[in-house]
């Protein structure tokens, strides 16, 4: 990296999040003018206000500007890294009792909400374009519709939105032009003259060079801060054009996107250590389905190699058409430690979304959200997590062993696998039922804010045509996702039970029921037994794998017996998240017929229970690779630690590029990389200040191994290590 880049990387290293003064004292001197005036108007005004008054921050060095005084820099160098708390397990929406009692005991968890907004339709139309939309949909709003006036001001509110923010963007083209008037160095004079005309072009209008591309990236991104989206494909026109036309050089390029990395960093700080909202998207397929990486792909990987941060989080589409190179460079950056990239299969995440009812063309725009939820890009509210389900406390409630939740399934009538299977099903619709009453009290909550996300109305389609908030069903796509935790542990515990009570009857379903019950205790040889003798999944076990397929088979169809408040449908996942549900639920729940002892972690995601997969990597990908992936269009993630010296040299990333793709062809849908040693782990826990710098992945995030809770560390070290 050049000098500039060197010192706003180690500013951004002293960054963190304060609260902005400055927000609710606007918002407040606003509300009070428009007394009386509709909720939904008086929301986009007050929001305006605090736009257009702001203080404004150019920060030296920058080419890319926009920010606020929301982000403070610690002079002193020793900005602490921190992930999320500790997950609550209280429902905070109108739910019943009923409801709030399977909250209450770990059963069921809320979620976060991700999105991705229309870049591509702003880079084509500018907010100005955005504008003119509003005001052509308003003139044909018809005099006798339904709610004529609550549609009128919501298309109010969303101009509104839209000029105030144009209006900050050509303050800060002012600014710019008046810093430039005061400084005496020349060229940092002719940067800001040229960052003063980017503001003043974009986001208003469309993009003419590759600095305003990154500058309109940098807008849209703040405007809206989740997902950046498909970001080598939005750029990558301005990029070729201004090449041809001798305007840039790639160096230069890469320097913008560097700025522009370093601005998604600095917006969560350096204290912000989890990775879950500023998700990058690389590579993947045009609307033809053709391969669409391209030289901008490649410079993206490049500066992400370079500045080696967590922040974005860099995903990259796999296709069968993508270039090797393009494969093997996205591996070479797994060097760096920093966490990135994760990779992911076009094959199979395309079709599972047309399956849902998504257009083969929306489909192909995917990006991914927060910690790796697939969302179709602009276009969708479905790129959050509803909330998460305890699979392995389901399997409790059926043995019985959850008194607090329901008196469980008679195990005396329960003599064969058929029979057990009828009682898990009856279970499981149970926990969906209550998961779906807290969807639906989650989402008629979130349709009544005013507007239904003003912001997201304004840039994700089709709101502004269907003159309905994002909220409120308002987008094209509005599927629900709830995603199931410890599908392995609970595999695991149904061969388990095969083993001991249907094929070798050594026990009744009710003695191991028991014995479960008292976690295992006065039966410890028996429990090293079942860890040890007993099959687990991740082995490429045919009939232990099949248990895995009827488990996400089974689930996807009690979900799909109910309908999300905002039409779509139910869709599963299996994604651990930033709330590291793996380890939450586990602490949360007693033990498991798998041996798993009460409060342990379960498996992460995916991925077999940690240690149990004894047969090598392949043999897990295989078993992975074998789950019905077409039933779960987004959330998934699958860990794999490997050994670092295994890409040490161009042959080990040739081999780990391999070991990608067979995965992919062989039905694989997304994988993830920790390019540590068990050795090294356990040494940054006990010496923490040598290994600040080192990034894992936990969940489908990554973060600084030294910010970790202690039983989340444990958990990474205890993940099973490969070699290929």
């Amino acid at each position: 990296m050049n000098e500039r880049i060197a010192r706003i990387r180690a500013r951004a290293l002293r960054s963190y999040g304060v609260h902005d003064p400055e927000r609710d004292a606007l918002r407040k001197e606003s509300l009070a003018q428009t007394e009386g005036e509709p909720a939904v108007i008086r929301e986009a005004k007050a929001w305006a206000h605090y736009r257009r008054n702001q203080t404004l921050v150019i920060l030296e060095d920058e080419l890319i500007v926009g920010g606020h005084i929301g982000i403070a820099y610690d002079p002193e160098k020793n900005v602490v890294p921190e992930i999320f708390g500790r997950q609550g397990f209280k429902c905070f929406w109108n739910v019943s009792d009923e409801v709030q009692k399977f909250f209450n005991e770990g059963m069921l968890s809320g979620a976060g909400n991700h999105t991705t907004m229309d870049y591509a339709t702003i880079f084509d139309i500018g907010f100005e374009g955005l504008i003119h939309r509003i005001r052509n949909r308003a003139a044909r709003l018809q005099q006798d519709e339904e709610d004529l006036l609550e549609k009128r001001d919501f298309l109010a509110a969303l101009e509104i939105m839209a000029e105030g923010y144009i209006a900050l963007c050509n303050r800060y083209a002012d600014y710019a032009a008046e810093l430039a008037a005061e400084t005496i160095d020349e060229t940092r004079r002719g940067e800001l003259e040229t960052i003063s005309r980017n503001c003043r072009r974009v986001p208003a209008k469309p993009p003419t060079t590759f600095w305003e591309a990154c500058q309109a990236a940098w807008f849209c991104f703040f405007f809206l801060a989740d997902a950046p989206g498909r970001v080598d494909q939005y750029l990558y026109p301005f990029y070729r054009s201004d090449l041809e036309k001798g305007l840039i050089t790639p160096d230069f390029a890469g320097e913008l996107l560097s700025c522009l990395w370093v601005k998604y960093f600095e917006l969560a700080g350096a204290r912000g250590a989890v990775s879950a909202f500023h998700h990058l998207t690389l590579g993947g397929v045009h609307a033809d389905g053709s391969d669409a990486s391209n030289d901008v792909t490649l410079l993206c990987l490049d500066v992400t190699e370079d500045l080696r941060l967590n922040r974005p989080q860099i995903g990259v589409r796999w296709n069968r058409n993508m270039p090797r190179e393009v494969l093997r460079r996205a591996v070479r950056v797994l060097r760096t430690h920093c966490g990135n990239p994760d990779f992911c299969n076009d094959e199979q995440i395309v079709p599972a979304l047309v399956r849902t009812g998504i257009r083969i063309e929306d489909a192909r725009d995917f990006s991914l959200s927060g910690c790796h939820e697939v969302i179709v890009t602009g276009k969708a509210q479905m790129g959050s997590v509803e909330g998460f389900i305890n699979l392995p406390k389901v399997l409790r409630l059926m043995l019985g062993l959850e008194p607090n939740l329901g008196p469980g399934a008679n195990l005396a009538a329960i003599t064969d696998e058929e029979t057990l299977w009828a009682a898990f099903e009856q279970a499981m619709d149970t926990v969906a039922e209550r998961a779906h009453q807290a969807s639906l009290a989650r989402d008629i909550a979130a349709a009544k804010e005013p507007g239904g996300n003003l912001h997201a109305s304004l840039v994700v389609n089709d709101c502004i045509e269907n003159v309905r908030g994002y909220t409120q069903g308002g987008a094209r796509y509005n599927h629900c996702n709830w995603d199931v935790i410890g599908i392995a542990n609970v595999t695991d515990s149904l061969a388990t039970i095969r083993s001991l009570v249907f094929e070798n009857r050594e026990l009744t379903l009710q003695q191991l029921a028991d014995i479960v019950g008292d976690n295992w205790q006065g039966h410890e040889a028996l429990r090293q037994r079942v860890l040890n003798r007993c099959p687990h999944f991740g082995n490429d076990d045919e009939t232990v794998d099949g248990i895995a397929v009827r488990i996400i088979k089974t689930m996807s169809d009690i979900m799909k017996r109910r309908k999300p408040f905002r039409g779509g449908e139910y869709i599963l996942g299996t994604l651990a998240g930033g709330e590291n549900m793996h380890v939450e639920f586990g602490r949360m729940t007693g033990a498991t017929p798998d041996g798993r002892l009460s409060g342990n972690t379960f498996a992460d995601s995916i991925g077999p229970v940690h240690g149990r997969d004894r047969r090598g990597v392949t043999a897990m990908l295989n078993s992975v690779a074998k789950l019905p992936h077409a039933l779960l269009p987004t959330a998934v993630s699958l860990n794999i630690k490997l050994n670092p010296e295994l890409i040490a040299d161009e042959r080990g990333v040739n081999n780990v590029a391999a070991l990608i793709e067979g995965h992919f062809l062989a039905g694989g849908q997304q994988c993830q990389f920790n390019m540590v040693t068990r050795e090294m782990l356990e040494d940054a826990r006990e010496n923490p200040e040598k290994y600040t710098g080192l990034m894992v992945r936990v969940a489908g995030y990554s973060a600084p191994f030294t910010s970790l809770w202690a039983d989340l560390q444990e958990e990474i070290i205890a993940r099973t290590e490969h070699t290929c």
